[in-house]
């Protein structure tokens, strides 16, 4: 019994421990403190999935990473940091002395959460009619979470920097230091116009993006209208937003 206790003691330690890390190094990914981490990034939140564009296109998921350095669809901006704080908590763990068996159910039980919740169920937010939000018992929860990360995509301060709901599914940490919401926001022009001047480089023309794509980009990189109005296209809120209109 006090096995058991144990394991399940050390599985829910390390799920906590994933969310309050991948929620840190998410907010850090957004802030612009460490460059080439930000840049790589916003490829998806700019040029795959940015706020005037749609967050669920189709069936299929446009991965940012097919033409650089990857595990999957986990780009280097997630390994790198995550291989760090691993090592880091193990040594950790070796410093008090943690036995063995619960240090590997500690970094199995890490590895696994991060990856379901980083990068299967946040990249199934972008696919059209996923199972889960048909699913009778799973529905609000997904759909909920979903919003949720729909609005991260969405909100930007004056710096152009996205700074709300870094959370995944769970947003325990954005409630707790002050980045959680509900609310669709006006759009802010001014903080976009910055996140294109920003991240100029990543929204250049790019070989992974479709001609149709890559116009709407170049277009919003003006400062102009696009012609679509549909500019941010979600289930969970009116699609119509003139972004650079009065």
């Amino acid at each position: 019994m006090k096995s058991a206790i144990a394991v399940f003691s050390w599985l829910a330690a390390s799920i906590l421990v994933s969310e309050f890390l991948g929620y840190l190094l998410h907010r850090l990914l957004h802030s612009g403190k460490i460059g080439f981490l930000s840049r790589s990034h916003m490829r998806h939140h700019l040029l795959l999935y940015g706020p005037l564009q749609p967050q669920r296109p189709g069936s299929g998921y446009q991965d940012a990473t097919t033409d650089s350095l990857a595990l999957g669809n986990i780009g280097l901006e997630w390994l790198a940091p995550g291989a760090l704080l691993l090592v880091l908590s193990i040594t950790m763990l070796n410093f008090f002395g943690v036995p063995v068996i619960y240090q590997s159910i500690f970094v199995a039980g890490s590895l696994a959460w991060s990856f379901i919740m980083f990068s299967y169920l946040h990249d199934r937010m972008h696919i059209a009619d996923f199972w889960m939000e048909r699913n009778p018992c799973l529905k609000r929860w997904f759909v909920s979470a979903r919003h949720a990360h729909d609005i991260h995509h969405y909100a930007l301060n004056d710096d152009g920097l996205m700074d709300k709901n870094f959370g995944i599914a769970f947003f325990f940490f954005d409630r707790i230091f002050g980045t959680w919401t509900r609310e669709w926001q006006t759009f802010n022009r001014v903080g976009y116009r910055r996140a294109l001047r920003r991240f100029a480089k990543v929204i250049e023309p790019h070989p992974r993006v479709g001609r149709e794509r890559e116009t709407s980009v170049a277009e919003a990189r003006r400062g102009l209208p696009l012609n679509n109005t549909d500019h941010f296209v979600t289930s969970d809120k009116p699609a119509e937003i003139n972004v650079f209109g009065n």
